[in-house]
């Protein structure tokens, strides 16, 4: 279902990733291994969801960290739309 909407299976393991718990962080060469994706590939879809205000950023010495922002006014439901996506909606 949600494929049909976002048709970038990265930004959807994103969204995924930061939006089941407001808790999960990542960085750029982390969340590519993790994924098994490109660098350039999770760089081009953090930079999307960061613009977009989704994610937040953090930067430390030289590695910047991700997590979902909170208070962006669509959290809830992207939250929502994620947990219906992954089943968790019912538990």
């Amino acid at each position: 279902m949600l494929e049909t909407l976002i048709t970038s299976k990265t930004r959807i393991r994103l969204l995924t990733k930061f939006f089941v718990n407001s808790n999960n962080v990542g960085y750029l060469r982390g969340l590519s291994k993790e994924f098994n994706e490109s660098t350039n590939a999770v760089r081009r879809e953090l930079n999307n969801l960061s613009k977009a205000g989704y994610l937040e950023t953090d930067s430390d010495q030289n590695k910047i960290t991700y997590r979902a922002n909170t208070s962006h006014p669509l959290y809830s439901t992207i939250k929502k739309i994620i947990h219906q996506y992954l089943g968790l909606e019912s538990i």
